[in-house]
């Protein structure tokens, strides 16, 4: 597992400005600040990687807590507006039970800052804190009782994939100029990828893990799979797509297509052993 010592400079940065602000303008609110997302995979971080972040308090904030935290992270966002910093507030309870008992709290996503139902509130969000989540201040992870169920997982990773990420492969066919840009193929490819890796192998993964995945299972697809790998990881390397951003979208919205049907049509995931034979 990934320790703090070893996290990017930035990411150092931002969690410890949070914790002093919090120390400062909260104090006695924060009992712990956790990390989730790629960064637990291996340290995986790039430049268009967020840092997302968990934190546990010792109490629900009171009005004039939930003003200062708005207050804090405006101050995180002027001195780091990238990489994006998004996460929320829980107590120690939420963790321990489903996402779905969580009631609205506060919380940031893309520099807004609101009270309210999370988009990271999650299944994959509790899972990956338990078995990949790192931590920054408070109690270990390993230490803290988190809530994570086999088949809840499966069942929101699926209606994910039936719901938003057809609706979207719907609008990436509607709006072609955008889906051809180069950070299209990135989020379409690897976003859908990652969702059918955890029902097809039973484990979540990172974006490019999903994508390093998809070149061994979707060989057919290998081209757009490069693509969304060189954006991630090697934006200034030269792109195969250059004379022709429509091909791009054409083999973008092919994989997609694809890959969210075969999601869809998992049942259960692999054996153990023919787990470990695809790692």
């Amino acid at each position: 597992m990934v320790g703090r010592a070893s996290l990017p400079q930035v990411v150092r940065e931002v969690t410890d400005a949070h914790v002093e602000l919090l120390e400062a303008g909260c104090p006695g609110l924060l009992e712990g600040l956790y990390l989730h997302g790629s960064l637990g995979f291996g340290g995986e971080f790039h430049g268009g990687s967020d840092i997302d972040f968990v934190a546990l308090t010792a109490h629900r904030a009171t009005g004039d807590e939930v003003e200062a935290l708005r207050s804090l992270h405006a101050q995180i966002d002027r001195r780091w507006p990238e990489p994006a910093y998004d996460g929320f507030y829980l107590v120690a309870q939420d963790l321990a039970g489903s996402p779905e008992l969580v009631p609205d709290v506060p919380g940031t996503l893309h520099q807004w800052f609101d009270v309210g139902t999370h988009a990271d509130v999650t299944h994959i969000t509790w899972r990956e804190l338990r078995d990949h989540g790192i931590t920054v201040r408070g109690t270990p992870l390993g230490d803290l009782d988190v809530w994570s169920d086999d088949a809840a997982l499966r069942e929101a990773t699926r209606r994910n994939l039936e719901t938003y990420w057809r609706s979207q492969l719907a609008a990436m066919e509607h709006h072609p100029r955008e889906a051809s840009l180069p950070q299209a193929a990135e989020w379409g490819a690897l976003g859908a990828a990652r969702l059918v890796h955890l029902l097809r192998t039973g484990r979540p993964t990172s974006k490019s893990g999903a994508g390093r995945w998809a070149l061994g299972d979707y060989p057919t697809h290998r081209e757009i799979v490069e693509e969304a790998l060189r954006v991630r990881e090697r934006p200034d390397a030269p792109t195969a797509y250059a004379a022709d951003p429509g091909r791009r979208r054409r083999d973008l919205l092919a994989f997609m297509a694809e890959i969210i049907a075969d999601g869809l049509a998992v049942a259960e995931p692999l054996p153990a052993e023919e787990r470990e034979a695809a790692r």
